[in-house]
């Protein structure tokens, strides 16, 4: 990425999608991954040579899904996590691409993903709720309620997690035991992305 930022290569598209990108993420090694409705997940470098006109090349493709990939989250050890429109999350390996498990209980699509501080992992759906899951294993921790609408947007800090509604509100749940510790209101639409800056 230095050399881009350098002005030493030309930015480029990168192709290989069937559908609209939905969601991207940049993991710690460097990878970036898409998702795509054409329900795969593609996985990219970024470390292209100066003599290759590209801005990156494809490593894999992984499959699983049957449905678009509507998020994507990546933990601190490289795990990747796919959130798709089949209502499923899907948890790959940094390291070689292969499938872990896959998470199932929610009955909408996958539309957010966040990953704790500690490594826990949180979903938001259509089905209106936050479910929490421990990384480690997939283990379902618990469920949080209390949106009216599909939950779109998800962002975790060391003890919080915020969730998006298109109930035009956000909610904020203690990260350790997913209790509600507040509600923020004052958008007069659908809340559709999250961001948090430094402590």
């Amino acid at each position: 990425w230095e050399e881009y930022a350098a002005g030493m290569l030309e930015p480029r598209q990168l192709h290989g999608h069937c559908g609209q990108v939905l969601s991207l993420a940049v993991g710690p090694n460097g990878k970036v991954y898409t998702g795509s409705s054409d329900a795969m997940v593609r996985v990219w470098s970024p470390r292209a040579r100066y003599t290759q006109q590209i801005c990156g090349y494809q490593i894999e493709t992984l499959k699983g899904h049957t449905e678009g990939v509507h998020c994507l989250a990546v933990a601190a050890d490289g795990t990747l996590y796919s959130g798709s429109a089949d209502r499923t999350i899907r948890v790959w390996s940094g390291e070689n691409g292969s499938h872990l498990r896959t998470l199932t209980g929610h009955t909408g699509k996958v539309f957010a993903l966040a990953v704790g501080a500690n490594g826990d992992v949180f979903s938001g759906s259509s089905d209106s709720t936050v479910r929490m899951w421990r990384g480690r294993d997939g283990t379902h921790i618990r469920t949080l309620a209390g949106h009216t609408s599909g939950v779109s947007a998800l962002a975790a800090s060391r003890d919080k997690v915020y969730s998006g509604s298109f109930d035009a509100s956000i909610r904020v749940w203690s990260a350790t035991d997913g209790s509600q510790l507040g509600t923020l209101t004052g958008h007069s639409g659908q809340v559709v992305a999250l961001a948090l800056g430094p402590d």
